[in-house]
């Protein structure tokens, strides 16, 4: 793995939002004995009425942070810095300003840290990105741009990111891609494309209670959930992650109806209207949990669920939740992604169906194999073909091998 080298990430999720990639790559990246500079999420749209309270805390942890110089350190060698910039594809006067007032403190926030020609990790494509990595690298600087969402289903400005996101790939000296469709766009303007779908830290989701040797005391999570989790009829159909537009809220509501003997809990952060979903009595929703105890709340479920909406972005969407969920040894239902049948082909170890008839008849032959003990096992097998640390090792060795030219220069 890389070590000893000086990382800034630009990241398109703050710290302290739902732990992915960004939080587990750049923390491996960290304990590996690199510096790393994370910079939070820049956008890739203007904030709304919805936005008000991110937007609040941005300015919170901003106005904390430039009491120490616009940085703090989450773990030894991570640091976080809360930028302020105004929102991508704005007018000329909003690109320049982001430019010259405003991504410089990013730049002050390198210095600070000592940084000197530093790999230049990004998930974001947009011209604001774009701008931040032509105002830090230097001619011994590696940029990464790491596919991992199609953005132009995220953004009403979809011609400026379509152009925004060429400009990075074409920047870029290596492109990692979630999934191949995501790859096979990238590779029109970079030669350097990668497939490298998200891991999960086995560690972080034994097996067993004991399966990493030291569950700890301090891994716990909110009690009063867990105690409500234990105390629930059976089954418990669960699912992790938020609860944002693209889960199939519909389909949910009707199949929690339908098996209203069932209970059907949620753990995540909400972050869209969720009313005909809560209003049900047996429909549970415990919000967001520290990442390090949602083991303890899949352990509680008999059956793990992926249920999302088939739509241009989930076409392209990797659900990494699926390898915490085999990690632990649960049978999983999802709807029939395009991911989650590629997925499926190389592994054939999900239930999938697109309508709500079916996902029950799924989950019911999920609870009969859910005890399985080769199926576990398999589970748990297949999971590990994506333990976190192989992924960047391999990652880091594509990296590697760029790098003796640029120090030529």
């Amino acid at each position: 793995m890389l070590t000893g080298q000086d990382i800034v990430c630009i990241s398109s999720i703050d710290w302290g939002f739902l732990w992915q990639s960004h939080q587990e790559i750049t923390s491996r990246l960290a304990k590996a004995g690199n510096r790393v500079l994370y910079v939070e999420n820049t956008g890739v749209r203007a904030p709304g009425l919805a936005d008000a309270r991110r937007v609040s805390e941005r300015l919170r942890k901003w106005t904390r942070a430039s009491l120490s110089g616009g940085i703090r350190e989450v773990a030894p060698n991570l640091y976080v810095y809360s930028p302020l910039v105004l929102p991508p594809f704005g007018a000329k006067w909003q690109r320049l300003f982001n430019r010259r007032v405003l991504l410089p403190g990013v730049r002050r926030a390198v210095r600070r840290l000592g940084m000197q020609d530093p790999l230049i990790w990004t998930y974001l494509p947009t011209d604001t990105a774009f701008d931040l990595i032509q105002l830090l690298r230097t001619p011994r600087s590696v940029v990464v741009y790491y596919c991992a969402a199609d953005f132009e289903q995220l953004t009403p400005r979809r011609s400026e990111l379509r152009r925004s996101e060429k400009e990075v790939i074409q920047s870029a000296d290596i492109v990692f891609a979630q999934e191949p469709e995501l790859a096979a766009r990238a590779a029109r303007w970079n030669r350097n494309v990668h497939v490298f779908p998200g891991g999960v830290n086995l560690a972080a989701f034994p097996l067993t209670e004991h399966g990493n040797g030291k569950e700890s005391a301090e891994v716990t999570g909110d009690a009063s959930a867990l105690g409500l989790l234990q105390s629930l009829p059976r089954p418990v159909i669960g699912y992790i992650g938020g609860l944002h537009r693209h889960v199939d809220y519909e389909m949910l509501s009707e199949m929690a109806r339908t098996c209203s003997h069932w209970s059907w809990v949620f753990v995540g952060a909400i972050q869209t209207s969720v009313a005909g979903l809560s209003a049900l009595p047996n429909v549970y929703l415990l919000g967001q949990q520290p990442h390090d105890s949602l083991v303890r709340y899949i352990r509680q479920f008999d059956v793990c669920i992926v249920p999302y909406i088939n739509s241009h972005f989930t076409a392209t969407v990797v659900p990494t939740k699926i390898n915490e969920y085999l990690a632990v040894g649960k049978p999983v239902v999802s709807t029939d992604l395009p991911a989650v049948r590629e997925f499926n082909a190389q592994h054939d170890i999900l239930q999938t169906s697109a309508e709500p008839g079916e996902f029950l008849r799924a989950i019911e032959r999920a609870l009969q194999s859910g005890t399985d003990e080769a199926a576990i096992a398999r589970g748990r097998a297949v999971a590990e073909l994506g333990n976190w640390d192989l992924r960047l090792e391999a990652m880091s060795q594509f990296i590697e091998q760029l790098q003796p030219s640029k120090q030529s220069r």
